[in-house]
């Protein structure tokens, strides 16, 4: 059995409004991720629905772009996908990591969005799917990049969630129209080399062979930490007088096990690490609290003045981040960060997404409990999972809860789990059983 409706806002408020894009906007994919319950309620999700549409009327815009170089949105009051199946196939839904690699197990349960919409097609869709055998609800959500971030996504997810629930939401209420920088092309020439992938933008076809031909000599990484353990982590790194958060200590204990195991040689080893940073609050000028876009920046480290020391590592990622957080430096990163956005899109291209010598990401969504946050009152009962590894790039999240032997509910909500690809063969094995020892040892040797 298939259903497949569109849910129109109680109160439309769209009034076709024209949101312009920005550069910075200029990531045309669309984020895929589902959620797991055991219980949700059609008629409820659907009254949800309307009412956060209300509050949302971004989500049921359409793009507009205009000689392939002038990107809005307009607001246009339509209606939401919403598809609702039952599966009596699956047995029920089996344990997975947060990022499942195998992108075929989620897809089943997700109506996605276009790579490249037009003008007539949705940017968001939701699919629901009742898997009666172990009576679980899947919930897979479609949002388009272009029209923010995953912030904004959780934002928008949490909204629905607590409308569920018929509470009020408590996030700050969304604000869509962003900064656009109309009269500032310029480019600060002192920040191209921390801006290398944009520098080296190359046809998307060639990006994403490279891409591929990572993927084909790479295996991913999943490892989980405990909130225990991450705290031990972070008092490791702590040996001076500067704030070091777990996700530094993190960053820097990896990077210290792949350049004690993986990348050997002096001249082999992570150097530096480039940190994706949300922006918002630092200046409501540029993105407060609430806004709905891509308010999200690249920030590359200095050098570590020791690439084998833990508290080394993490103090240089905090001083980088700090230094992100600068008003001054901020606004001129993305005046800059724009304009090079604005110039490859126009040109067909596409940032150089590749891995670089010495160099690391990190994407880290542990502020982001995705599970919580759009729990609609199943409190540490509904699982959050996405796809979509790379090579030596970090994705850190929540663990997701499970059940016990006894068939009680049971999750860490401090503890992480962290993805990525790695070389195949001996390279991996050699990092999980270093891993493995740390954790038995309980970090002593570190």
């Amino acid at each position: 059995m298939m259903v497949s409706s569109l849910i129109y806002a109680d109160s439309p408020n769209g009034n076709n409004r024209r949101i312009s894009l920005t550069g910075i906007d200029m990531v045309p994919v669309a984020v895929d991720n589902v959620f797991i319950y055991p219980f949700l309620d059609l008629n409820r999700l659907e009254k949800a629905l309307r009412r956060t549409i209300s509050d949302w009327p971004i989500v049921v815009g359409r793009l507009h772009i205009i000689n392939n170089e002038d990107y809005f949105i307009e607001l246009s009051d339509n209606g939401i996908p919403l598809t609702y199946i039952k599966n009596d196939k699956i047995e029920e839904w089996p344990i997975l990591p947060v990022v499942v690699e195998d992108e075929s197990k989620l897809k089943l349960f997700i109506d996605s969005v276009p790579n490249e919409p037009n003008e007539n097609e949705s940017l968001v869709r939701l699919k629901l799917t009742h898997l009666i055998r172990s009576n679980e609800y899947i919930l897979g959500v479609s949002f388009y990049h272009l029209i923010g971030d995953g912030d904004s996504l959780i934002h928008f997810l949490n909204d629905l969630s607590c409308f569920y629930q018929d509470i009020q939401p408590i996030l700050p209420r969304p604000i869509f129209e962003r900064h656009l920088w109309l009269n500032d092309n310029i480019i600060d020439s002192s920040l191209l080399p921390m801006m290398k992938q944009l520098v080296d933008a190359r046809e998307r076809d060639q990006i994403i062979e490279d891409i591929i031909h990572e993927q084909e000599i790479t295996d991913p990484i999943q490892i989980s930490f405990s909130s225990e353990q991450l705290i031990k982590l972070k008092n490791l790194a702590s040996q001076s007088d500067e704030h070091i958060t777990i996700q530094d200590a993190l960053n820097a204990y990896l990077i210290v096990k792949l350049n004690k195991h993986v990348f050997i040689t002096e001249n082999e080893h992570i150097q530096r690490i480039n940190t994706i940073v949300n922006y918002r609050g630092i200046s409501d000028s540029l993105a407060p609290h609430g806004q709905v876009d891509n308010s999200i920046m690249f920030m590359l480290s200095d050098d570590f003045p020791n690439p084998l020391c833990l508290s080394s590592i993490a103090q240089t990622i905090r001083r980088s981040i700090n230094k992100s957080r600068d008003e001054d430096f901020l606004n001129r990163w993305l005046i800059t960060l724009n304009t090079l956005m604005l110039n490859i899109h126009k040109q067909g291209q596409t940032w150089n997404y590749v891995f670089y010598p010495n160099e690391i990401w990190t994407n880290s969504n542990w502020k982001h409990d995705w599970a919580s946050q759009v729990d609609f009152g199943m409190k540490d009962q509904s699982r959050f999972h996405t796809t979509g590894s790379s090579y030596l790039k970090f994705r850190i999240f929540r663990l997701n809860p499970f059940k016990d032997i006894h068939g009680n509910w049971i999750r860490d909500q401090n503890g992480a789990e962290v993805s990525f690809r790695i070389q195949k063969g001996k390279i991996k094995d050699n990092f999980i059983i270093a891993w493995k020892n740390d954790i038995e040892e309980n970090f002593q040797n570190i």
